[in-house]
């Protein structure tokens, strides 16, 4: 007998948790030298590249479905880019009054918190589609399909909780800024999972890896740009390719 409080149960083992565990790194990442820094910079950006890729795979997918305008996908997709732009725009023109205030403040600082919670806002967006699929198939009673979901989701999100930990290597933080970037990042898991169990459609689905996709294609040029930064090409590329080999690795286990 399938009941909401257990599918919000699996969303909070497959989405929170692992997040949290993920971001367990952040306790070490301070004392690495610069090069590993800008290593783990890429090896984010080769996760959200992952995702990306596969968010609007699963996006188009249930976009072609007969029942679903198609021209929502689109409409999530630039949702999803300019909604963290705005954002950022008056993110950034706050920390240009504090610095007018406060001189001397590392920009270092400030580029990396905003990348770090528009990077959890795009994988919680995504992790919201995650929780959908795991919340339609413990409705349907597919219960070795939820158990194979949650499993693989689990490890999926944990890649994903270390991911956010790279932009912040080099600042200090207060221990609210862990606990509020893995909550951004994990919990939509929890919402998606109840939405599904309750009323999943195909229309929603869509939406929402729309919106997913787009926010993380905002959070992979903003990673761009801080790669940049660092000298070696060779680490940005190494970075990116085993993060996005770390990813494929994890969704093996998804495979049914």
């Amino acid at each position: 007998m399938t009941s909401l409080p257990y599918a919000l149960l699996l969303g909070l083992v497959a989405g929170l948790f692992p997040v949290y565990l993920g971001l367990v790194p952040l306790l070490f990442l301070r004392r690495i030298s610069e090069g590993w820094r800008g290593f783990m910079v890429s090896l984010s950006l080769g996760i959200l590249l992952f995702l990306f890729v596969d968010v609007t795979n699963e996006g188009l997918k249930l976009a072609n479905v007969p029942s679903v305008n198609s021209f929502l996908f689109p409409f999530g997709l630039a949702l999803g880019v300019f909604g963290p732009v705005f954002i950022a725009r008056k993110r950034r023109s706050d920390y240009i009054a504090l610095r007018e205030r406060t001189p001397g403040e590392p920009d270092r600082r400030k580029l990396g918190f905003l990348t770090a919670y528009m990077m959890a806002m795009g994988i919680g967006l995504h992790n919201l589609g995650e929780g959908l699929a795991i919340g339609s198939a413990y409705s349907a009673d597919k219960f070795v399909l939820t158990s194979v979901l949650v499993i693989g989701f689990a490890l999926h999100n944990g890649t994903e909780g270390f991911g956010i930990a790279a932009p912040l290597s080099a600042v200090k933080m207060q221990l609210k800024d862990p606990l509020v970037l893995g909550l951004i990042a994990g919990f939509p898991t929890v919402i998606g999972s109840g939405i599904g169990f309750i009323a999943y459609s195909d229309l929603l689905g869509t939406f929402f890896f729309a919106v997913a996709a787009g926010a993380l294609l905002y959070v992979i040029v903003e990673l761009l740009r801080i790669a940049n930064v660092y000298p070696k090409i060779e680490t940005t590329f190494i970075g990116i390719i085993c993060g996005m080999l770390l990813m494929f690795a994890t969704s093996m286990l998804l495979v049914v």
